[in-house]
């Protein structure tokens, strides 16, 4: 069986956020998406004076306003965008999750970014630094140099007792294609394993899946040969795995999955050995 193929490293730096979509100018804006405003009709009609009058009776009061939301402290939002943007060190990444609100998108977000930077560290492969910086009305964050992958705009923050909950990527809330977990796993073979968090792009419309390993033997796993089934039975090979695939009795271990086009609700597929191929390893895993 083969490890990830580490030239494949560098473009998964913001594929959280990005997919892999080719760069674009992530600093422009689309339409505000409002509707014009509803005039009166024009034409000959009766003068002003000669309308009906209005009713003298009792009206009907108007829905007041809900309140608007609640926009977080710009040094928690300074925090959380750079906690995303430290896509090589898994842990500063968890360190932003002080400055989000629980249960939250934000926080759902920092979670899986953090997951696939663990991925990228158990593999021995760990990605390079992102980096983030005001632009605007938000802030501006970008995978490691030399991906080719495309930088995002990060606005629309709202938050909860100063903290962080909600963002926009290009405008786009993520949280609808966040899944914070299954609550199912599977066993094979002595070998345990859970979906942590699934996140469609809306950016890219990849699908990525991050999946927690512990075994009890000695296991070399088919990382690279992960598929997904989706609701209707079609299957699709991994477009990358990454994680270590050869793990010894007793360790834990993360690994990420990204599957183009795909989206939650269906089931990955995970194969494996253990020593010596004494037995063979299925797991499916419910995604969302």
């Amino acid at each position: 069986m083969t490890a990830t193929r580490p030239a494949a490293a560098a473009a998964l730096a913001l594929l959280v956020l990005t997919g892999c979509q080719a760069d674009r100018d992530a600093e422009a804006t689309g339409a505000d998406g409002t509707a014009p405003l509803l005039t009166e009709r024009s034409g000959p009609g009766p003068a002003p004076a000669q309308r009906a009058p209005r009713s003298a009776g009792p009206q009907e009061p108007r829905p007041s306003a809900g309140p608007a939301p609640e926009a977080p402290p710009e040094e928690a939002v300074e925090g959380y965008t750079e906690a995303l943007a430290a896509t090589g060190d898994p842990d500063r990444v968890r360190e932003g999750l002080a400055l989000t609100a629980d249960p939250s998108a934000a926080r759902d977000l920092l979670v899986h970014q953090a997951l696939v930077a663990q991925a990228w560290a158990d593999a021995g492969t760990p990605l390079g630094p992102g980096s983030s910086e005001p632009a605007g009305d938000g802030h501006r964050l970008c995978p490691p140099s030399g991906t080719g992958t495309a930088c995002v705009r990060l606005t629309g923050f709202t938050g909860s007792d100063g903290l962080v909950d909600g963002l926009l990527i290009d405008g786009t809330d993520p949280g609808p294609a966040l899944v914070a977990g299954s609550g199912r796993d599977d066993e094979s073979e002595g070998v345990r394993a859970s979906v942590l968090t699934a996140y469609q792009s809306v950016v890219g419309k990849d699908l990525v899946v991050t999946v927690g390993f512990a075994v009890g033997d000695d296991v070399s796993l088919d990382l690279a040969g992960a598929s997904y089934r989706a609701e209707g039975g079609t299957e699709t090979d991994a477009h990358r795995a990454v994680g270590r695939h050869e793990l010894d009795a007793g360790e834990t271990a993360t690994a990420a999955f990204t599957f183009p086009g795909a989206v939650p609700g269906g089931e990955l597929l995970v194969g494996g050995c253990l020593e010596e191929c004494s037995a063979l390893v299925l797991l499916e895993l419910p995604v969302g």
